[in-house]
């Protein structure tokens, strides 16, 4: 039984509402009002000054408080194996872990048991607080590493996690998290790609194609490119690689492409050319890897039932992804019509066009 399954109403429930309070959260918010006294009869101070003053002085109200509701949630885990549900046994209780959180450094005590099934020691609280299986990061930071670090590189986003959170996170540990939330976005992605050969794919098709309407002819627009980008590998390993005789790579091809139907073009408002539900498959996998995502993209999109497919790229972009669906097409009537009146049809016409 979980702490929620009976909620306490009166004053009991007043009494666990309380004990997720600070211990002495009347001076921490006594120190934090002070603190805002100060910068409001500051006269070269402004309303910035003040949330300054909120944001670094509630994180220890809210630390304490964090830390509490973990704690409580850590204890009512139940004593299974996250993965096959398997009762635990050996267990043993005291095994503390610091977390970091967007609220700064928690201590949480858990249990672990022993899994026989899969052999393996289990920390039952990790899955109910979902940290990752490597590492002491809250949900919470590891979405803002994997934010900010697609967006700038790991040592610019170090700064800006403290200047826009008040808390301190490493450039390595936000470089870390956001190549294990990128590898977990794979692995989901793969996960849903393969079920679209399943019939419980039809799940993840547009709404409207769900319902299996008839619908009037429409058709599938899909563009492709491909381009070279400039990105680092193997961190802190370029000297070792050179010493084997080994140039690090740093330069990579991306393949892109993205489908949508024509007939949801729309028009925003204020005239704003829109399109209502779009597909993308991006990835630096090579000419296999894009087949895989573009193939599962497009049936979500209608490919099935398309009554045309209109393909945008290049020639070279074309020829590959071509030669790759040209063996699905085998199997596939979708694939086949996709094949035969889309790609190929239009690797022939961009052939002819460049004279080759």
């Amino acid at each position: 039984m979980t702490i929620c399954e009976t909620r306490p109403e009166g004053l009991t429930h007043t009494r666990h509402l309380e004990n997720l309070l600070p211990a002495d959260f009347k001076s921490l918010l006594m120190g934090l009002a002070g603190k805002l006294y100060d910068s409001l009869c500051a006269a070269d101070e402004n309303l910035g000054h003040l949330e300054e003053e909120l944001l670094r002085g509630g994180h220890e109200v809210f630390r304490q408080m964090l830390e509490k509701a973990a704690q409580q949630k850590a204890d009512a885990a139940p004593p299974l194996c996250p993965k096959c549900q398997n009762k635990l046994g050996r267990l043993s209780r005291d095994h503390g872990t610091t977390i970091q959180t967007r609220f700064g450094l928690i201590r949480v005590e858990r249990a672990r048991g022993y899994c026989k099934r899969c052999r393996k020691w289990r920390f039952p609280a990790d899955h109910v607080l979902d940290l990752p299986e490597e590492g002491t990061q809250s949900p919470g930071v590891q979405e803002i590493a994997a934010l900010t670090v697609s967006q700038m590189p790991a040592q610019q986003a170090e700064h800006l996690v403290e200047r826009l959170t008040g808390i301190k996170v490493s450039a390595a540990t936000l470089g870390r998290q956001a190549r294990e939330q990128g590898q977990q976005a794979e692995q989901k992605r793969d996960s849903l790609d393969g079920q679209m050969s399943q019939p419980e794919g039809r799940l993840q098709q547009d709404s409207d194609l769900q319902l299996q309407l008839a619908l009037q002819p429409f058709t599938l627009v899909i563009e492709l490119d491909a381009w070279n980008i400039r990105e680092r590998d193997d961190w802190g390993q370029s000297v070792s690689k050179r010493a084997a005789g080994e140039e690090p790579s740093r330069w990579h091809w991306v393949y892109g492409g993205t489908c949508f139907r024509l007939n949801q073009r729309v028009e925003s408002a204020g005239g704003r050319p829109e399109i209502l539900s779009r597909g993308y498959a991006m990835t630096r996998g090579g000419v296999d890897a894009l087949k895989q995502q573009l193939w599962a993209e497009a049936m979500r999109h209608g490919l099935g039932r398309a009554n045309e497919v209109l393909i945008v790229a290049d020639g070279a972009v074309v020829h590959a992804v071509s030669q790759s669906f040209k063996d699905l097409a085998k199997r596939s009537p979708a694939i086949r019509r996709f094949y035969y009146e889309g790609l190929a049809p239009a690797r022939r016409l961009l052939r002819f066009g460049s004279g080759s």
